[in-house]
Parts: C-alpha cells; structure tokens; sequence
C-alpha cells in the first residue's frame, strides 16, 4: 500500500523547497501535516490544495480532497480522523449518481483543525440528493437554504461546489459558482450586469470595491468563479470572493503564465497596485512542478500548479488576495 503521508511529506517538500517554507509558506507545515493524516480516507491518494495569501504573514491553510470514485471502490475510515464526518462519506459513497469529490477544507494558518469546513463538488455531477449532504454536514433543514439560492441562480452561473463552514461564526454554508463564458464577456462590456445579477442571489454589499476588484479578472482570458456564505436567516454574507481560474498546466506552462507579459504577470500587477499582494506572487510559480517518480515499482507524476487567485472584499471594502496551488499524483493504470 503506497505511503500516503510520505508522498504528502514530498509534495509539500518540493512546492515548499529553496527557502519558499520560511517566504510563502510560513510556519504551518506541522498543523496541515496533522490535518492531512486525519483526511486519509479510502486507499488512494487525495488531492491537495495549499491556500496561500499573498500579503502579510506568510501561512497557509490547506484543503484536502477525495475522488468520488476512490470513494466508492471502498471507504475505510480510521476511528476519530475525519472530522467526525464518516456519516457523510459512507452516505457519499453510496450515492448511484453525482458528485464530483468531498473536500476538507482546514483553517490551518488558525490553528482551527478540529472542525474543517466540508465541501462538495456538483460542477457538472448533481448529485440526486444534495439535501441529504446538507443535512448530514450542516444539520437538518440547512438543504433549503442551499434550495433557495439555486432559485435565485442567473441564467449562465453553475455551482462548482456548496459546502459548510462548521468552525465559523453563525456556520454559514459557502456556495462557489462558475460563470459561462459569454456571460462573463457580457459582464466585462457592461459591469451592471453582474451588479444586477448580484443582487438577484441577494449579495448587496458591493460598495466601490467591486469595479474594483473585478476588472483586473474581466481584463485577463481567465474565467470568473464568485464564490458566497449563505447565512442560516436566507440572507448573504457580506464577504464576496471573485477568482480568476486558470487552465492546469505543467510547469512550463506555469512559468509562462507568471513570466513577464504573461496573462498571470498582467493580472497580479494589477492586484498588487491595490495593494492585495507584494512580490511573493512570484514565488507561486516556482513551487510549481512535475515529477516522474517510481512508488512501489509503478512510474507515477507527482505535480502541483496554482488553479486560480481569488480576490476578496467585504462589506464593500478589498480584504486580501489569495493563490491555491493544486498538487497531488498522477497515475495511469
């Protein structure tokens, strides 16, 4: 059986390699270590995802997540890891249709390991009973929060992935939509579109930070995901998150991104003038990599590369700016 906490020691070792743990990623290694082992659920390798503000104290939070189909060929959950969400998997892996993978997402850089937020991921996989996840993962009756925002969804926006946030105030649960392509273009020709559209899934606090924020992400080729915390009054969060997603790449192709008069160098100049990120953008590309390795006798990839940046404001005011980098292992057979 392939030693998964060891392939995390080198994942995390080779993004966080040449003085990138002390400038990027802080002093958190121990804390997500701990989170990771307690995710490990199935026999394969989940997916990582390490969170990384590009301001202020270097830290990291990291998110863990788990393939619908390594789920499904058979769930083993150790006593006590989990977050006490074994319920949820088991019902997960039970389902005959849906889902596209459960994800922890832990406030590791809090030290708040102890109740990570519980994602899933419907883009393009419904799953045919999301409110029984609701249920399981947010309490009974939290489906029809989740029910009322899809309601009042606009016409081009998908939900990428729904989830709850247990350890935060009030428990809110976090919505993540994707916008189509042509919507998006509309939006870039006339921002009172999406001011409009909005306000129709009942986000209100806007201010002066949303031309803002949006304009570096509708000036790139990126795509635009917006991302919410519905309250449990039906109302919405006053924090809105705006990402611009990136196509995975090999780390060539990353670099290239980053490089001077790439499309990523272009946006994070802009971001950087409103003050949401210092240099430390740069080093993203650099924890980037893909690697041939042999485990137990089987070539493998071992990879990680930044998906997208995602801008924040609350209360109509630029909070901070945030890359995820996805890493994990590939392989084929």
């Amino acid at each position: 059986m392939i030693d998964r906490l060891a392939l995390y020691d080198t994942l995390y070792a080779l993004a966080s390699a040449d003085g990138r743990a002390g400038t990027l990623f802080g002093d958190c290694a121990s804390g997500a270590r701990e989170a990771f082992s307690r995710s490990l659920v199935g026999e394969e390798q989940p997916i990582v995802w390490f969170e990384l503000p590009l301001a202020g104290r270097p830290r990291f939070d990291l998110h863990v997540a788990m393939s619908r189909e390594a789920l499904r060929r058979g769930v083993s959950i150790p006593s006590g890891s989990c977050g006490g969400y074994d319920r949820l998997f088991r019902w997960y892996a039970e389902e005959e249709d849906g889902g596209g993978g459960l994800a922890f997402a832990y406030d590791v850089s809090e030290g708040r390991i102890d109740a990570p937020a519980i994602h899933v991921n419907v883009n393009n996989a419904p799953l045919s009973d999301m409110g029984r996840f609701f249920d399981i993962a947010a309490g009974e009756g939290s489906s029809g929060i989740y029910d009322g925002f899809l309601d009042r969804l606009p016409q081009g926006w998908r939900v990428w992935y729904a989830g709850v946030h247990p350890g935060r105030p009030g428990t809110p649960l976090r919505v993540d939509c994707f916008v189509d392509r042509t919507v998006r273009d509309a939006y870039a020709k006339d921002l009172g579109l999406l001011e409009r559209d909005l306000r129709a899934v009942g986000f209100e606090a806007m201010g002066q930070a949303l031309p803002t924020l949006v304009a570096p992400i509708l000036e790139s080729p990126f795509g635009l995901e917006l991302q919410f915390d519905l309250l449990r009054d039906g109302g919405t969060g006053p924090t809105l998150g705006l990402s611009a997603a990136f196509p995975l790449r090999a780390a060539s192709g990353v670099r290239q991104l980053f490089a001077e008069g790439g499309a990523v160098a272009e946006l994070m100049g802009k971001v950087g003038q409103l003050g949401l990120a210092d240099g430390r953008w740069r080093q993203v590309a650099d924890a980037s990599f893909s690697k041939l390795v042999m485990v137990e006798e089987r070539p493998v990839v071992l990879f990680c590369a930044p998906t997208f940046v995602k801008l924040r404001m609350r209360d109509g005011i630029p909070l901070d700016a945030k890359a995820y980098l996805q890493a994990g292992m590939w392989q084929s057979g």
